[in-house]
């Protein structure tokens, strides 16, 4: 399974976000209990935020189903969020000059937004055999195992027949 080192749950949507969102493809996401008053209307508002690791390019986006590859990563967003729970993220392939508190991710549709979806940030490596299937054939169990549990680890399904992967492992 995918290393989830960001995560968060929507509690609130300002009034002015979907048309903010479609006229600058950008979303500002604040810890509702930081967020200034003049920011409210525009901002997707988060409880409990909690980062455990490093945000960094080629990592995955998670939002209200959606998936974004990160491709730049501004010099004070970590410290945001760990501070403020703000994230600037904006949906434009790189195109526009990288401010220090914002994250630029794929340009693609940005999904409807409810309260209550998730908003997460998983490690790109660990996905990187998701929808691959996986047969081994083993002459050591306890290596096996662990192989095993690297692809597993990894996103793979490890299958007895046909597979994408087949592995002999000795």
């Amino acid at each position: 399974m995918a290393k989830k080192y960001y995560s968060t749950k929507i509690v609130g949507i300002g009034g002015e976000v979907s048309k903010f969102t479609s006229l600058v493809k950008m979303l500002v996401i604040f810890d509702d209990s930081m967020v200034l008053p003049e920011l409210r209307d525009f901002s997707v508002l988060h409880s409990g935020n909690k980062l455990i690791d490093v945000i960094k390019p080629g990592d995955i986006l998670q939002i209200a189903g959606s998936e974004f590859k990160i491709l730049s990563v501004g010099n004070e967003v970590n410290n945001n969020i760990k501070s403020l729970g703000h994230i600037v993220i904006k949906f434009n392939d790189d195109k526009d000059e990288l401010l220090e508190g914002s994250i630029h991710v794929e340009d693609k549709p940005i999904p409807k937004i409810r309260i209550g979806d998730e908003i997460a940030i998983v490690e790109a490596g660990s996905e990187a055999l998701v929808g691959k299937t996986v047969a081994l054939t083993c002459g050591d169990k306890a290596l096996c195992e662990t192989v095993a549990q690297i692809f597993k680890d990894n996103g793979a399904q490890i299958v007895d027949g046909d597979a994408d992967i087949v592995v002999n492992v000795k």
